[in-house]
């Protein structure tokens, strides 16, 4: 692991105790809300000073109070701003947060105060790319943007716009404006599929009926917890002690990861495992469990689709083929076939050796013959994870008395079958009973939309018959000018040149696009490379609401300052638009209207909030999937999938081999032999705050790549050697952490660094859409490394 402000070896791992202390202090800097010093050597003092009767002066009394939440996708904690002379001078822990904020949080003290706002509308004045503005006021820049709008209106139609954002900021109104103005100028291009997440939208909603319903108020009754391929320690650090104090009470936590990560480092046990292989290690888990019948038979029974027949050519039988709900069984108690739903109905799990198998095979048949291959000695070889640490792995969740996976947004989910890892540790909860509990279920990060529903803050007019492009493909599309050329691109509360693949030709993309807007407070990435940026109000400079899929409060975002100049928020940017486009008739409010107007219909109130800040609106008890009740349509867990059969691939979780992997079939591995995967900072969230100085002071301000000490040597790599990650799609700088904490033939790569600090990893990323649900395929990357 790194050491702050420099790349360094790791060879020693961790202890827990050393791990603690280290977040220890990290929260000591957190604690003092943006105020960092440097510590020197004391002067030699007199044994007994002379007593001074001076009293230090208080900087903040006398200062005002005002509370936000912290929006990008995160956490979302509730902060506190203290203000003087129109000026915040410090931000600290708000009110009725579940688990205290990180220092990112706290930067927004220097984000607030910081000389590199963006504070008028900056035109293009050079290439783009070379930083070059000229200002120009408001109303040229609202007539500039309607001008181009209309342009491209008129030429092609409304599908050469794109206006796109994504999480750099959740609150409720900053989301919801863009959308409104889009859609009264009659729509435009939408960009599908999501960055980081798209294999549980693809699996866990389908099977389960929901996605977000989230465990983290029961990790404490766990005792046993694989953490897969996500970092919670960095990327939910807020209440990463609950998993501690699972192991303080005798709990495991396991860590699968190709890289030693800080919760590796942290956990019981760490199992490295090569990339994009992580559906094999699930299949061949599930295999031992059922061998051994470890699974739980009246649970697969009563709780999920399991037992229902299939016929011979692999179809559902049902009672009505209009009737997704109607699968039938074969009731053990009369031999008969009878719908799964039944009174009274005792299904057999499986038709082998009864009279009904040369007719029919069920769910759990088949999803068993894809587990038959996965023996532990063929996990290994696929996967590098010994074959005595697969049996130990499934038995000893299959056995634990609550057993939990902790899949958040993990990294095995960005690769072409990113849906089917999903759906296969998915199975592993369901066949073994661990879902439904205290103590057990498969996902930590949730909010209190789960119970909460906003209104719609704008009744916006329905649009449709425009298309649609996967957004890890945006730049093929706009380069190839399909399916029709795209002449204006608004981006807001995102920054695509450090987060979306393939950096290098998204730049080319920005670069072909006749009209590039950014909206933002700060000179992004992106923003280099725009037309016309629009500087925008930062949080507690304009009032908003957040109640999101992250956090389990609804709070009230204060307007505590001005914003910097002529910085504006989000609503009157596109209220002017909207006025001088003729459709602002919906625009005629301010923000308080907007929010009041959100919260019709729920228990809560804006003079609530205004007076409480933040309400923790999260049921304490709340167990998802309660006792096996599931949120699909049958009420059951639904193994089978009928819309992934639709794309050509299995209905049930299976292992594909990712096409750029070693002995992929892209056959790139011959020239690019080193798997490259992403991890995540402490000092950011995505790109957002990474580059502050006081996030850089606390981590550093370049990137580095771990590599592990075998593939270092090959290439006459040294630690802290300036190195170069390239490929086809082009390179990414960085210095070289030469570590035994990543396993050989695997480089991991840090996400979110800005052009300014040298240039995202994503310049490298693989821009494959997945098979599935439209999957990033960032972890299906292949590259070479060397010294530059």
């Amino acid at each position: 692991m790194e050491t702050p402000n420099k790349c360094s070896s790791s060879k020693q791992k961790l202890s827990r105790r050393t791990f603690v202390k280290a977040g220890a202090a990290v929260g000591a800097v957190a604690a003092v809300g943006g105020l960092t010093a440097c510590a020197t050597s004391a002067p030699k003092t007199d044994p007994k000073p002379a007593e001074s009767t001076e009293v230090a002066e208080d900087i903040f009394a006398g200062a005002q109070e005002f509370y936000a939440s912290c929006p990008p996708e995160c956490q979302h904690h509730n902060l506190k701003a203290l203000v003087k002379d129109g000026k915040i001078i410090k931000v600290e822990a708000g009110v009725n947060n579940e688990s205290l904020p990180c220092l990112r949080g706290m930067s927004r003290v220097e984000w607030l105060n910081t000389d590199a706002r963006l504070t008028k509308p900056l035109l293009r004045d050079g290439e783009k790319g070379d930083n070059k503005w000229k200002e120009i006021s408001w109303d040229e820049a609202i007539a500039m943007v309607a001008e181009k709008l209309q342009d491209a209106i008129d030429t092609v139609g409304n599908a050469g716009i794109v206006c796109d954002s994504h999480a750099g900021n959740f609150n409720a109104l900053a989301g919801a404006v863009a959308p409104a103005f889009i859609a009264r100028i009659g729509g435009a291009m939408s960009l599908t599929g999501t960055l980081c997440c798209a294999g549980t939208n693809g699996a866990t909603t389908t099977m389960l009926g929901r996605r977000f319903y989230d465990t983290r108020n029961t990790i404490v009754d766990s005792d046993y917890i694989l953490v897969w391929g996500n970092n919670p320690a960095v990327s939910m650090n807020g209440y990463f002690e609950r998993f501690v104090k699972v192991m303080d009470k005798g709990g495991k936590v396991i860590t699968i990861d190709p890289v030693h990560s800080e919760t590796a480092s942290k956990s019981t046990d760490w199992v490295p495992i090569t990339p994009a292989t992580d559906t094999a290690l699930a299949l061949g888990m599930l295999k031992v469990i059922v061998d051994e019948k470890l699974h739980k038979e009246d649970f697969i029974k009563a709780h999920t689709t399991a037992p229902c027949l299939l016929d011979k050519s692999g179809l559902p039988v049902m009672e009505k083929a209009d009737d997704k709900t109607s699968y039938m069984v074969v009731d053990s108690k009369t031999n008969t076939v009878v719908r799964h739903d039944s009174a009274g109905v005792d299904p057999l799990l499986t038709v082998k050796g009864t009279q009904h198998e040369a007719s029919y095979t069920t769910i759990f048949d088949f999803t068993m013959a894809e587990c038959a291959q996965w023996t532990p000695e063929a996990v290994e070889a696929e996967t590098g994870v010994p074959a005595a640490k697969v049996t130990e792995l499934a038995r000893d969740y299959a056995n634990a008395k609550n057993g939990m996976i902790i899949q958040n947004m993990g990294g095995f989910m960005r690769t072409s079958y990113g849906t089917y890892a999903v759906a296969s540790q998915n199975n592993l909860a369901l066949f073994t009973g661990q879902i439904g509990r205290a103590g057990t279920g498969l996902y930590d990060a949730g909010g209190v939309t789960n119970f909460l529903k906003l209104t719609a803050m704008f009744d916006n007019p329905k649009v449709e018959g425009l298309p649609s492009v996967p957004r890890v493909q945006f730049a093929h599309h706009v380069l190839n000018d399909t399916p029709n050329p795209i002449k204006v691109f608004i981006s807001s509360r995102e920054s695509p040149m450090t987060q979306w693949p393939n950096s290098g030709l998204l730049k080319e993309a920005l670069k072909k696009i006749p009209f590039v807007v950014v909206i933002d407070s700060l000179m992004t990435s992106t923003a280099l490379y725009a037309d016309l940026v629009l500087p925008c109000a930062a949080v507690f400079e304009t009032e908003d609401l957040m109640a999101n899929a992250r956090s389990h409060l609804v709070q009230l975002s204060d307007k505590a300052i001005d914003p910097p100049g002529e910085a504006h928020d989000d609503l009157w940017i596109f209220t002017q638009l909207a006025k001088k486009m003729g459709v602002g008739a919906d625009f005629e409010h301010d923000n308080e209207y907007y929010i009041r107007k959100a919260l019709e219909g729920t228990e809560f109130t804006y003079d609530q909030l205004k007076k409480e800040h933040a309400i923790d609106a999260y049921p304490k008890d709340f167990i998802p999937y309660q006792d096996g009740e599931f949120y699909t349509e049958t009420k059951k867990a639904e193994i089978y999938q009928a819309g992934w059969a639709s794309k050509g691939v299995k209905p049930v979780p299976s292992y594909y081999k990712g096409a750029e992997t070693v002995g992929g079939s892209s056959g790139l591995d011959a020239k690019y032999p080193l798997a490259v995967v992403q991890r995540k900072l402490r000092s950011c969230v995505h790109g957002t705050f990474g580059a502050l100085a006081m996030m850089e002071n606390v981590n550093r301000n370049h990137a580095c790549v771990m590599v592990n000490p075998k593939d270092a040597s090959a290439r006459s790599i040294a630690d802290g050697d300036s190195v170069v990650v390239y490929n086809d799609r082009g390179e990414h700088k960085a210095k070289a952490i030469v570590t035994e904490n990543v396993i050989p033939g695997v480089i991991v790569a840090e996400n979110g660094w800005w052009e300014q600090q040298g240039g995202s990893s994503s310049y490298v990323t693989n821009d494959s859409v997945g098979i599935i649900s439209g999957e990033h395929c960032c972890n299906e990357t292949l590259a070479e490394i060397k010294k530059g």
